[in-house]
């Protein structure tokens, strides 16, 4: 009966769904926040799981939780694919820091540069360290985005300095970020 017992349990963890799959599952729906905090409890365990780094990484970086995507980044390696997605993530980090340090403590950004991608904080970076933005009276910065324009500023909440990023569709607020 023992043998049985123990034969039961070998067989149904062999079957049964890995830890990452629920991680996986939520991207797919697209519930990134989700999907990002639950990769972030066994990404280190799962560091060799580069389907599961994709997935998880690419979810932090859709819900703005930037330092969490960059762990992915950093185990991304086996394949060209998988390292131009670990670059393209850690450059995100890279440029949320800088535009961190740059609102925080006036560090220039005008030698910098970093390449371009899709992301609202490699936009408004790159536009950012190149001056092209209006420099406004509260002092904030008024960025266009071509289709959109982004309001950078910074704000300070519970004692913590935080980078915000307001994107603005024909002067209607779509969307706003937060980065620490």
């Amino acid at each position: 009966m023992r043998l049985l017992i123990i034969l039961s349990f070998t067989l149904a963890s062999l079957y049964a769904a890995s830890p990452t799959d629920k991680t996986l599952e939520l991207y797919q729906k697209k519930e990134y926040e989700k999907a990002c905090l639950e990769g972030a409890k066994i990404a280190r365990t799962y560091k060799n799981d580069e389907t599961f780094l994709n997935a998880y990484g690419f979810a932090c970086l859709n819900s703005d939780y930037i330092d969490y995507a960059a762990l992915a980044g950093i185990y991304m390696r086996e394949t060209p694919g998988n390292r131009q997605n670990a670059s393209y993530i850690l450059s995100v980090a890279l440029q949320k820091k800088l535009l961190y340090q740059a609102l925080a403590d006036g560090v220039d950004l005008g030698d910098t540069y970093l390449p371009d991608t899709p992301h609202i904080i490699s936009k408004v970076f790159n536009a950012y360290a190149r001056g092209k933005y209006e420099k406004r009276n509260d002092g904030s910065y008024m960025i266009d985005l071509g289709t959109d324009q982004a309001l950078l500023d910074s704000i300070t909440e519970n004692g913590r300095f935080k980078v915000r990023i307001r994107r603005y569709s024909d002067g209607t607020l779509v969307a706003q970020h937060l980065y620490w």
